[in-house]
């Protein structure tokens, strides 16, 4: 993807998925799929965005030893009304990464 070219990644998140109520939710609103880009950047650069301390430590061992990695970020008010946060995984194979709102879980 061209768009995450310039982005540092700190390790492989395989193929780049999206649910299909995120996919819908960028082609409405251009904003949001900015946002999704910029999840994406922050997800493989090993900035794990909003999620809990413990969940941030689990993060950083998996790193090492290739468990699963889960980033969570916040959806700026007003960019996104139906949802208030969006999740990033890459799976613990490295084969992919899907990006889903919680509730899609």
């Amino acid at each position: 993807m061209a768009f995450l070219s310039d982005s540092v990644s700190v390790f492989e998140t395989g193929s780049l998925f999206m649910t299909s109520a995120i996919f819908g939710a960028t082609l409405e609103h251009r904003p949001f799929a900015s946002f999704i880009r910029q999840c994406i950047a922050r997800h493989q650069s090993g900035d794990w965005g909003d999620c809990c301390p413990e969940d941030a430590a689990l993060n950083d061992a998996a790193l090492l030893d290739g468990r699963r990695v889960f980033s969570v970020y916040h959806i700026p008010s007003g960019l996104y009304t139906l949802e208030s946060r969006v999740w990033v995984i890459t799976e613990s194979s490295r084969e992919y990464t899907t990006v889903l709102f919680p509730s899609e879980y």
